[in-house]
């Protein structure tokens, strides 16, 4: 399970009516009571299906992973030919929309205004590009944001290996807080440091992995100090930190491990 439903919609809508819950809450309930396992990406998830009368043993973790295609490699040259080489380069990768909350990275950027070697290059599309795009405009920072569309999935790591550091972003809303977008994974197994703007889970998961730096949901401050001081660690500091995001990614979130948890679980009902 990728999302928590109903949490997941009235988040994403930034609906106030009660209205869709209300009319969706059964359907999750039957649902999820016909099932005998419950396989979930975020531990996160746990606690809000129990209290929706689900028994806690029918319930177990099981991580997304990421494709094979995402991995570490050399920079791919010719990719960001409008950006300076020697500038830092903060990479957004994913959907623009209201869950993502492109005012805080707008904030933080404007911040650093005068630091004219951060980019910030933004990978995807949205409904909240347009005003994304418009806003940073309308602050002249334009210069040093560059929205570059989506592109296919199979050509996302070589525009990885062009980032200096790879940026997560969630709203400060309790479901974005116990939820594991499968960008995170994506992020560790390029061994890209990760600046993330977000709590619970993802926060937890990047700390615990040193992995990168991390603030809470919506501090564009944080994001802003983080940003800058990550911009001055040296090579050497930053290869760590991307080495040690692979690391933790082989450990906990490596597809053959997972493969492996998958077989035995579905082995555990045949042999019942």
């Amino acid at each position: 399970m990728l999302d928590l439903w109903p949490e997941s919609v009235i988040a994403g809508s930034n609906t106030k009516s009660n209205f869709i819950p209300n009319l969706l809450m059964p359907v999750v309930k039957y649902i999820y009571n016909q099932c005998d396992t419950i396989l979930v990406s975020s531990r996160g998830f746990i606690n809000s299906i129990v209290d929706k009368g689900i028994e806690r043993n029918k319930i177990q973790f099981f991580p997304q992973w990421a494709e094979p295609i995402f991995k570490p490699m050399n920079a791919v040259d010719d990719l960001l030919t409008d950006i300076p080489k020697r500038s830092f380069k903060i990479m957004f990768a994913g959907n623009i929309g209201e869950g993502q909350d492109f005012p805080s990275i707008i904030k933080a950027a404007d911040l650093l205004r005068d630091e004219k070697h951060i980019h910030w290059i933004i990978l995807g599309n949205g409904s909240r590009k347009k005003w994304a795009e418009t806003k940073v405009k309308s602050l002249n920072l334009d210069e040093n944001f560059h929205f570059l569309g989506s592109h296919p999935l199979d050509e996302m790591p070589k525009y990885y290996s062009n980032a200096d550091a790879m940026l997560f972003s969630l709203k400060k809303e309790y479901i974005y807080s116990i939820t594991i977008p499968a960008k995170v994974q994506t992020y560790l197994a390029c061994g890209k440091p990760i600046l993330a703007i977000v709590d619970g889970e993802a926060n937890t998961i990047i700390k615990e992995a040193k992995a990168g730096l991390t603030c809470e949901a919506e501090d564009a401050e944080g994001l802003a100090k983080n940003v800058l001081c990550l911009s001055k660690y040296d090579k050497e500091q930053i290869n760590i930190m991307g080495s040690n995001g692979y690391n933790y990614y082989q450990k906990h979130y490596g597809r053959d491990m997972l493969f492996k948890k998958a077989e035995n679980i579905f082995n555990s009902f045949i042999s019942k």
